[in-house]
């Protein structure tokens, strides 16, 4: 119940946050069996929020685990479906704890659940398809065949027009399932083939650019145009102080859309609730009510009104830590 209601709610966010997202071939993903979901990781902690939205069953995640090292967070993370990699420089007995995570995703994928990993492991804001780190899907894959559980392999293609402008046109599409069974020879699962056939059919359908916005019709629509203008002059501020903190937090590293999104997602609700409940408390219910309803609205126009940006700087990696150093990214100026 909590998921679903959760899978919605990002859902809804994502109307606001990407107006352009377009789903393609979501009937191919069946999860008729217990299923590892991949996709190529582009955007941090964002892609794995976009798959979740539209993917038809619960899935929980294996994410970064340095980021489970605070108690709170570990909790939190866990609490919303997400289960720890580690990798070697993160922790000394990283071996020993990504054995825990295995075993906890096997007992997952034994109930009929599913789990979404990365192969790329690292995500650098880049649209090519990086290499692999086979490690975890290997040992995935290992520990069901010496399970006996047939597992599919639900595949799924993201692009986006940006990574640092908003309102973004996203693309997610689904593959056809791979059934792992059919690698099983000698006694044994021929991993080192899943894998290849898994990065071929990733590679075949991913268009290394960014998209370019179709959404023409609604910019090109008078019926959008005052609506969108109410929604910036009284709400474009609200976006904008949360943009310019984001911005300033996240420079060159990878989570400046992971943040951004979910600090709006949970903040804007409560910023039109408060509007609403003050107006209303002074002026009266209705209008309380109605400022429920037209600031929420007039914000939809503003994003469906303007165009999104297609980024033209499709080669600079962004840093996949707060910590690590790299060549600074001059060019992080977000316009909206």
């Amino acid at each position: 119940m909590f998921y679903s209601v959760l899978r919605l709610f990002i859902r809804l966010g994502l109307k606001w946050y990407a107006p352009e997202l377009k789903a393609k071939n979501l009937q191919l993903a069946l999860y008729n069996y217990p299923t590892i979901v991949i996709a190529n990781h582009p955007n941090s902690f964002f892609d794995a929020l976009v798959i979740a939205a539209y993917a038809p069953v619960k899935i929980c995640f294996l994410a970064r685990g340095d980021i489970f090292k605070h108690p709170i967070a570990n909790v939190i993370l866990r609490w919303l479906y997400m289960l720890p990699v580690y990798k070697r420089n993160d922790d000394e007995d990283f071996a020993v704890k990504n054995d825990f995570t295995f075993d906890e995703c096997m007992r997952r994928l034994a109930a009929g659940q599913h789990v979404l990993i990365f192969p790329e492991g690292r995500s650098r804001n880049l649209w090519e398809l990086q290499p692999f780190m086979n490690g975890g899907l290997t040992s995935l894959l290992e520990r069901s065949y010496r399970a006996e559980l047939p597992l599919q392999i639900q595949t799924y293609i993201l692009n986006y027009n940006s990574f640092r402008h908003v309102p973004k046109a996203i693309e997610l599409e689904a593959l056809p399932p791979l059934d792992t069974t059919e690698y099983i020879a000698g006694h044994q699962v021929r991993t080192a083939d899943i894998i290849r056939d898994v990065r071929h059919n990733l590679r075949g359908a991913l268009v290394a650019s960014p998209l370019v916005d179709g959404l023409t019709q609604a910019k090109n629509s008078r019926f959008w145009h005052i609506p969108a203008k109410i929604g910036y002059y009284t709400q474009f501020w609200f976006y904008r102080v949360w943009r310019d903190y984001v911005k300033k937090k996240t420079e060159g590293t990878i989570f400046y859309d992971s943040l951004l999104f979910s600090v709006l997602l949970f903040s804007y609700p409560i910023f039109v609730l408060l509007c609403s409940v003050l107006i209303g408390k002074f002026t009266g219910f209705w209008i309380g009510f109605f400022v429920f309803a037209f600031l929420p609205t007039t914000a939809y126009a503003m994003v469906r009104y303007q165009r999104a940006v297609t980024e033209t700087e499709t080669n600079i990696p962004k840093r996949n830590s707060w910590n690590e150093t790299t060549e600074p990214n001059e060019n992080m100026e977000d316009s909206v």
